[in-house]
């Protein structure tokens, strides 16, 4: 049975490409706390700003006023999701250059848009296994 208690750290912040860093800091922030290497904290930097950007990218021209990102933390991962309700449908850009580069950046990524235009993008970051022998 595992008894390890996961802690969530909820944002939301408005559609706007100067909220951007807010999220960041917060990701490298609880990142750090987790002890995740220098090199890692820059991996979830990197991932949780090219998210975000994606979410300006396509949404700040909508009726969307916020989105919401959710650290999901436990002590050898962290779980990153941003969710943004939408108005109205855009058209599924997988092959865009930051998705591409988030998907290098992390161990599993998803991309999921559902029946109801909820945009829900999906991180996960594992510690280096090296770090826990």
């Amino acid at each position: 049975m595992n008894d390890e208690k996961n802690d969530i750290i909820e944002l939301t912040l408005p559609i706007n490409a100067a909220y951007v860093s807010a999220a960041r800091l917060t990701a490298s922030s609880v990142s750090n706390r987790l002890g995740f290497d220098i090199d890692e904290i820059e991996d979830i930097k990197a991932a949780v700003s090219e998210a975000c950007t994606y979410v300006v990218k396509y949404y700040s021209s909508k009726k969307e006023k916020n989105f919401c990102i959710k650290l999901n933390i436990s002590e050898k991962q962290i779980d990153i999701s941003l969710s943004v309700d939408a108005a109205t449908k855009l058209s599924q850009d997988e092959d865009d250059m930051g998705l591409c580069m988030i998907k290098a950046l992390v161990d599993n990524f998803e991309l999921d848009f559902n029946e109801n235009d909820h945009l829900k993008i999906s991180m996960l970051k594992k510690h280096n296994t090296s770090s826990f022998n």
